[in-house]
């Protein structure tokens, strides 16, 4: 269980300027979801920017020092470990992000898996950026069978980087919004195939150079244990200048919610956003 903020802005402005109102009661909730955070967006111009912390695995845009090159069609990616409410790299993280298209996770980790920057979000494929608010049970089978239809290889041993695997993996028959919902699907389809429960949740917040899809899914049933009704509630507002999108906790006065297995795709180009139905059909 984690929490998710994301902002597409009419024109470049950095993060915690584009959400000032919602940042510092946002962040706040790291008292809770403390186990990392991540920072991730697509810069408007060229400018020198720095990957995760050490240690963090290298990927082809890491220079022998570290250090890459912005560039508008790239993301741009922070992660660390500590909590928000006491980083300064959060700070300057937020501060340090300046784009149309940001997000943020705060990370509150599933039981038994380890804390390391290669679980921490947001993670990456290309030029599209993944983070997620949920969990579903994971056995060995279930792991391999997603490995095997040959998406994204994990970096670390989330269930969230294999829902992710399976986006990429729609992806490249279609568009983001239809191939996060296929692969919801599908994922659900394989834990019950598997013998386990529907994912408790699926809700995610995925990027492109071009885009902003926001997810939602969850079991109400598994949700009921955090005695709170709308922990997995993902809602959004548009604003002449911005369209906002974010998980519960933060002031969200007029905001709309994404309905149950339907996705908000917010366009770069002119702000505009729609929601996508949820699929009648998910495996055609």
């Amino acid at each position: 269980m984690c929490r998710l903020l994301g902002v597409v802005s009419r024109d470049p402005i950095a993060l915690d300027r584009a959400v000032a109102e919602e940042i510092e009661p946002f962040t706040a909730q790291s008292e809770v979801h403390r186990d990392g955070w991540g920072v991730g967006w697509f810069d408007d111009e060229d400018a020198a920017g720095a990957l995760d912390t050490p240690g963090a695995r290298a990927r082809d845009d890491r220079t022998d020092r570290g250090i890459r090159l912005a560039n508008p069609r790239r993301p741009q990616i922070r992660r660390h470990l500590d909590p928000a409410r006491e980083s300064a790299a959060y700070r300057e993280a937020i501060a340090a992000a300046r784009g149309p298209m940001m997000l943020v996770h705060l990370r509150r980790a599933s039981p038994g898996l380890p804390l390391r920057i290669a679980n921490t979000h947001p993670f990456r494929e290309g030029g599209t950026v993944f983070a997620h608010n949920g969990q579903f049970d994971l056995i060995d089978p279930l792991r391999e069978a997603i490995l095997a239809r040959g998406g994204r290889a994990p970096e670390g041993t989330t269930d969230s980087e294999l829902f992710f695997s399976l986006i990429t993996l729609h992806q490249r028959e279609g568009d983001l919004a239809t191939a996060i919902q296929r692969a919801a699907a599908e994922l659900t389809a394989l834990c019950l195939q598997h013998g386990l429960r529907v994912p408790e949740a699926l809700n995610c917040l995925v990027m492109t150079p071009d885009e902003m899809v926001a997810y939602q899914q969850h079991d109400p049933a598994q949700a009921a244990r955090h005695q709170k009704v709308d922990m997995y509630a993902l809602r959004y507002r548009i604003d002449a200048d911005r369209v906002i999108v974010a998980s519960t906790g933060i002031p969200q006065t007029g905001h709309l919610e994404v309905g149950e297995r339907q996705a908000l795709v917010i366009q770069r180009s002119d702000l505009s956003a729609g929601v996508r139905p949820a699929l009648e059909d998910p495996g055609r």
